[in-house]
């Protein structure tokens, strides 16, 4: 009976382990008018928290402080950031950080995360290019969710915690419509 308890205790940790969640924000000045640091982001992480180990790393600003982040064995990766069809920038909307010149370098960084990770671009327009080279890079198993459009500061809603599901609402002259691009 001993021996059995000593076995309970010592891999009870492993018994309630979570799930990890990376999530980054890119660096912002802005008193006024923030994207990314905003009570809705506050509330995404919180809602987040109730099922997933969360990470935040905030005020990154270069592709390298991205790449150092540890994501070993994480089941969602957010990677905000002004995005384009054919970029992130993490540095304000006009210094490209990551794009088709870093493809190797997104895909070590993936490989590292969990082979069934959701990987979310939470980011304009990186839906109608960027997306799929992240997927590329991200290999078969990996799911990746872009927006296909300009997204409000709090158009990311969650949908689904297991499987982790968001949907994404884009704003243009005709009003908000549903932009979210799933690559699977």
């Amino acid at each position: 009976m001993r021996a059995f308890i000593a076995l309970l205790l010592l891999f009870a940790p492993s018994l309630y382990a979570r799930d990890r969640a990376v999530l980054i924000y890119p660096r912002e000045r802005a008193m006024f008018r923030r994207v990314f640091y905003t009570p809705h982001q506050w509330l995404l992480r919180r809602r987040l928290a109730k099922t997933y180990d969360v990470e935040v790393h905030s005020q990154v600003a270069t592709d390298d402080e991205l790449f150092a982040i540890d994501v070993d064995g994480a089941k969602l990766l957010v990677i905000s950031g002004h995005g384009d069809p054919f970029s992130i920038s993490l540095n304000g909307r006009n210094a490209r950080s990551l794009d088709a010149d870093d493809a190797d370098r997104l895909a070590e960084f993936f490989s590292r995360l969990d082979p069934f990770a959701t990987i979310v671009l939470q980011s304009c327009d990186t839906g109608r290019g960027f997306a799929h080279l992240v997927k590329n890079a991200a290999g078969p198993t990996r799911r990746v969710i872009a927006a296909n459009g300009e997204i409000p500061w709090n158009g990311m809603r969650i949908t689904s915690i297991d499987p982790f599901d968001v949907t994404i609402r884009c704003r243009d002259s005709a009003g908000d419509w549903d932009c979210t691009l799933r690559l699977r």
